[in-house]
């Protein structure tokens, strides 16, 4: 196989998400929505509140009578109408919620009321807001609320039941094989031997995948050979839209996994980056497949997916993904020997709300990722980013 030119790891993220495929659609039931991506516009088939709304408990009256005292007409509940129209000198006791009655223009609140003899109250300050949510205020039938492309977060299902999208449309979940790579490897339940690891990047990959929505099949450990890792990839190409390798995409004597790919179809895109951790980083697709050939080492398996995993399998499921990020400043100097690539470093928020880098050996370093609250890159030539820079943080405990 020949080996292309290192690439940029923007020309990766462009290469990759310029090849995804969008997957079909399907109708699923509310309760399944969050994490989904919506394949519909979701348009207001009703007004948002529905009528003029009382904010608060209290009386709703005309503001010109405020300084009076007023006769209560009526109680008005939440859920009923009110049955009869305040007229002057009137007041009607209402509750928050509840649809303002004909002729009032304001409410006030219970605490700004003492009653007068008889069925009487009175306001008991100078003046009130006018407590009323118009009809229409936050939706007016017919407004856009949700576009297609837009993936459903826990706020966005309250949204869908008020409007009745209890069946939205949405598109498929992508469907991904992991497979992990390497004779030292053992499942995790195993005591290993003294030149044995316990394979940490299988599960680590499928918790990635079903935390964005997506559904993992586990295939499991590949030796290094060719017979163990065709019929792994065998396996990943039924019925799956991606296949996951972690190891094996290096340029040592049993890193083989490119050469599968090739010999099965699969063509290889690239497979160097210029990233770290992720250099040898493999991209290749068939009409049938996609694949990404992740380094072995757990943080490097950890960042390429959030990096470049993430963000195709979202646009193969139709959503332009924009990573959660927030800018902060360094609460120190932080270096590295070499400005080769882009790097990426796992932080953590300081008690003076700066950030400072976890204590990280690099991209072996499995519990590195424990403690960070997210990661930033040293851009491609620099060395050195001094106390105070401020640089963004991208999150990644969400």
């Amino acid at each position: 196989m020949e080996t292309a030119a290192m690439i940029s790891f923007d020309e990766a993220l462009d290469i990759a998400l310029g090849a995804a495929r969008r997957l079909d659609t399907e109708q699923i039931e509310l309760a399944q929505a969050r994490n989904r991506v919506l394949a519909q516009e979701v348009r207001a088939d009703i007004s948002m509140p529905p009528y003029d709304m009382a904010m608060v408990d209290g009386y709703a009256c005309r503001r010109a009578d405020l300084g009076s005292e007023l006769r209560v007409v009526e109680t008005v509940p939440a859920g009923y109408a009110p049955a009869k129209a305040t007229g002057p000198g009137e007041c009607a006791k209402i509750m928050t919620g509840a649809m303002l009655p004909e002729g009032a223009d304001c409410v006030f609140m219970v605490e700004h009321s003492e009653p007068t003899d008889g069925d009487g109250v009175r306001f008991t300050r100078e003046d009130t807001s006018d407590n009323i949510l118009p009809l229409g205020k936050n939706i007016a039938k017919g407004d856009l609320l949700l576009s297609p492309g837009h993936r459903i977060l826990a706020s966005d299902v309250a949204v869908l039941a008020s409007m009745g999208c209890v069946r939205p449309k949405v598109y498929k979940r992508a469907r991904v094989a992991v497979i992990a790579t390497g004779d030292e490897l053992v499942e995790p339940e195993i005591q290993p031997s003294p030149v044995q690891i316990r394979s940490s990047n299988g599960v680590q990959l499928c918790a990635q995948v079903e935390a964005m929505g997506c559904i993992a099949t586990y295939i499991g450990i590949a030796h290094d050979t060719e017979e163990s890792l065709e019929a792994c990839l065998k396996s990943a190409m039924d019925g799956h839209d991606l296949a996951l390798f972690s190891g094996g995409v290096s340029m040592g004597e049993f890193d083989l996994v490119p050469g599968i790919l090739e010999k099965n179809g699969i063509k290889i895109q690239y497979d160097r980056v210029a990233i770290q951790p992720g250099k040898p980083t493999t991209f290749a697709y068939s009409d049938d497949l996609f694949c990404f050939g992740l380094p072995g080492n757990p943080v490097s398996t950890f960042v390429i997916f959030e990096l470049l995993v993430k963000p195709f399998l979202l646009a193969m499921m139709g959503h332009d993904y924009r990573p959660p990020q927030v800018r902060m400043r360094l609460a120190s100097t932080m270096t590295r020997k070499s400005g080769a690539r882009k790097a990426w470093v796992p932080v953590v928020t300081t008690d003076d709300g700066r950030i400072a880098r976890v204590d990280y050996h690099g991209s072996a370093h499995i519990n590195a990722l424990c403690h960070a609250e997210g990661i930033i890159a040293f851009p491609e030539g620099t060395t050195e980013l001094p106390e105070g820079t401020e640089v963004a943080v991208r999150l990644i405990r969400t």
